[in-house]
């Protein structure tokens, strides 16, 4: 769990703070600081485990082995699943991405749940290529060929294998079908036809493995021409140990790059109702912050395969300008907030704004109490919350601009600062702000249950301007978008069964997910 959570660190360029404590007199009391994250190596006498955001803390479950198929285990013996590091890196990532976007459990389209399930799945994938004995071991066996058949590959294997399943609990790159293992093909139909998270998570993971294995394959194709004398093709037997450890050597390196770039796109996400195309937008967005010349094609190799599995852009109530037409590195990059639109009257208002935040990024750097940063950074959040509510009477069309309804009230929903360093040594320093708004929507008739519908906006400042460098938007005006959250809300209930774990202001949504994916569903 804290080698997870040093990935995260690293990446973002800050410490993990986890999710808000609760006010038992307030629930809109997010003042109460979380010190740690709980871990219960044996909460539940049950084949599951699952992060609860009640209790901010990884419960995980124990059970006896299948007794008709155990697997490679003896039957009825015990499985313990805090000791797989697959399940301890997943729930790990479900913690530290509620502390981040604690609207992402709130399923208000079918991709925000799936997205939360598929790059947990993610990280504990990529995981796999930092275990460099396992990973030279796999290699070899596979002869360099990471999309042969190869625990690599698959997740959790002993839980699966272990409840009686053929093999892993998911596989990311191919399955078992008649005794024989295949390599999945990419079916942009896929999209469409899978609805629930875990299923829709696969394709997520997918995409990012096909990104990963074309990026290893562009690092390694000079290694095989010289070792093939120019031929490309291996001759038979066993590859030669310096060769395996050199492909190992990519492929970690490979693996790495690959987890950063996930996880920094986290900075660059809206704080509501997110999908996986803007993930991509995301993961483009920040490695573009990062290296500048892709001259491996790292961000096309992400474009590629998102675009076979069917990611595509979608109507979602974003302004007219900012809707794709093609798909490629320079369009699906986030676009900053134009200073010149912004009215005469707020100009000297923004400027503070803007220049207090860079002071607070500074700050931010000498705490090394979390509990301090956490205090300093809600204060700032209630500070900027009135700054921005000032302006807004003033100018209610800036509200637009960031996705607000004007006249209603809102939250500053996050406050981050990211400190990071390029590869030729530069510091990129940049604040993360979240403006969130709410709305109760409740319906006449019976098919469509009361729900939420949430907008509002994800700033990046850039620090070194100081400006605010990207604007990503969920428009709270939207008509299209409200429409498609109320279809969704309606389609959930009309299903017992998705019901039961897409249903809205679920206490503890990740309990019945994992539960059910377990089962097979």
């Amino acid at each position: 769990a804290m080698t997870t959570i040093e990935y995260f660190e690293r990446a973002l360029g800050r410490p993990v703070l986890w999710r808000h404590g609760t006010n038992p007199q307030d629930p809109l009391d997010d003042s109460i600081f979380t010190p740690r994250l709980r871990v219960q190596p044996h909460a539940l006498r049950q084949a599951n485990a699952f992060y609860s955001p009640e209790k901010i803390a990884l419960l995980f479950g124990y059970f006896e082995a299948s007794a008709n198929q155990p697997g490679d285990h003896m039957p009825g013996s015990r499985i313990y699943s805090c000791l797989s590091h697959d399940i301890v890196a997943h729930e790990t990532t479900h913690a530290v991405l509620d502390g981040m976007y604690r609207r992402f459990n709130e399923p208000t389209n079918v991709d925000v749940l799936a997205l939360h399930e598929g790059f947990a799945d993610i990280v504990a994938l990529l995981q796999h290529f930092t275990m460099r004995e396992v990973l030279g071991a796999e290699i070899a066996k596979t002869r360099g060929d990471l999309e042969a058949e190869s625990t690599l590959g698959s997740l959790a294997v002993q839980f699966g294998q272990a409840t009686g399943g053929r093999g892993a609990l998911r596989e990311a790159i191919g399955h078992m079908e008649n005794g024989v293992w295949k390599r999945f093909v990419p079916d942009p139909a896929d999209l469409e036809k899978r609805v629930t998270p875990h299923e829709r998570g696969a394709i997520l993971v997918g995409a990012v493995f096909d990104a990963f294995l074309a990026i290893y394959k562009t690092r390694t194709a000079d290694l095989i021409r010289l070792y093939t004398g120019g031929t490309g093709v291996l001759p038979s037997g066993a590859v030669h140990p310096d060769l395996v450890n050199r492909l190992a050597d990519e492929a970690s390196k490979s693996a790495s790059h690959v987890l950063g770039m996930c996880i920094r796109a986290l900075d660059y996400l809206p704080p509501v109702d997110v999908t996986f195309f803007e993930y991509l937008r995301a993961i483009i967005t920040a490695d573009f912050d990062m290296v500048r010349d892709d001259r491996l094609n790292y961000r096309v190799a992400f474009v590629e395969s998102f675009r076979r599995r069917g990611i595509y852009p979608l109507n979602m109530g974003l302004p007219s300008q900012n809707t794709l037409r093609t798909l490629s590195v320079d369009t699906l990059r986030w676009q900053g907030l134009d200073t010149s639109a912004i009215p005469q009257a707020v100009q000297q208002q923004y400027i503070e704004i803007v220049q207090g935040l860079k002071r607070y990024a500074d700050a931010c750097l000498y705490m090394k109490n979390r509990q301090q940063l956490f205090r300093e950074t809600w204060k700032r959040r209630l500070k900027l919350h009135a700054q921005l509510a000032r302006t807004f009477q003033v100018v209610p069309e800036f509200a637009h601009e960031l996705g607000l309804a004007p006249g209603r009230t809102f939250e500053v929903h996050e406050l981050r600062r990211a400190g990071r360093a390029t590869p030729d040594g530069k510091q990129v320093t940049q604040l993360i702000v979240a403006l969130t708004q709410s709305e109760e929507v409740v319906k006449d008739n019976e098919h469509t249950p009361t729900f939420m519908f949430r907008g509002g906006s994800t700033l990046v400042v850039d620090l070194t301007v100081p400006e605010v460098k990207y604007r990503i938007v969920k428009n709270m005006d939207s008509e299209t978008r409200r429409a498609r959250t109320e279809a969704f809300v309606r389609d959930v209930a009309a299903d017992p069964v998705r019901s039961l774990f897409l249903a809205p202001n679920r206490p503890e949504p990740f309990a019945a997910l994992h539960a059910i994916a377990d089962t097979g569903g």
